[in-house]
């Protein structure tokens, strides 16, 4: 592991360090290996995988000067992908689960998962919105000013160009709601 990321996450403000421990949580929640480690063993692990320090670099990139600064330098070492490309404000808890994808949003909630392949943009009315819990799968398309609800599961290859409401799972080209989220779906997407 490139020792600079570990220097760049102890010197990056508290508000993105949070996001980058919710980000590694998220990244190893399923790997029974991983219950129970502390932020910094967690966040040292997920070092390790190229699909992390994608999120690592969007997070490094937005935070403190110097913290930015290191991490670009440990890039250089231990590079990212650029084949992903992230932008906007988003919370804790994202998961780019593959290479490949475009996303800009306006706004994104906690544990939002991107699969692979997936583009998330603007047209002339602007970047989307998307709120808490929300997984959009391979190869989809997410693109305006619209608004995606809480508790979301984008079915894979849709294309969405309208507002998606809460508690739903939506498919298909265009997008449209196919049934409500259930308690058991949920495990699928927090």
């Amino acid at each position: 592991m490139n020792i600079l990321y570990l220097i760049a996450y102890r010197l990056t403000d508290k508000d993105t360090r949070d996001k980058i421990n919710e980000d590694s949580y998220r990244f190893l929640k399923w790997n029974s290996d991983c219950k129970g480690m502390n932020p910094q063993k967690r966040f040292i692990r997920c070092c390790k995988e190229q699909e992390f320090r994608n999120v690592l670099r969007f997070r490094l990139v937005n935070g403190s000067h110097v913290a930015s600064l290191i991490g670009k330098i440990g890039f250089l070492f231990s590079p990212a992908d650029r084949s992903v490309e992230i932008m906007g404000d988003i919370k804790g808890g994202l998961m780019v689960s593959h290479r490949f994808s475009a996303i800009f949003v306006k706004s994104a909630g906690k544990n939002f998962r991107v699969g692979p392949g997936v583009v998330i943009g603007r047209n002339g009315n602007g970047f989307p919105t998307i709120g808490n819990n929300v997984y959009i799968a391979a190869n989809s398309t997410v693109i305006g000013g619209i608004e995606i609800g809480d508790n979301v599961i984008i079915g894979a290859g849709s294309v969405v160009t309208k507002d998606v409401p809460s508690n739903s799972v939506v498919v298909g080209n265009p997008a449209r709601v196919i049934r409500s989220i259930e308690e058991k779906d949920l495990k699928e997407i927090t």
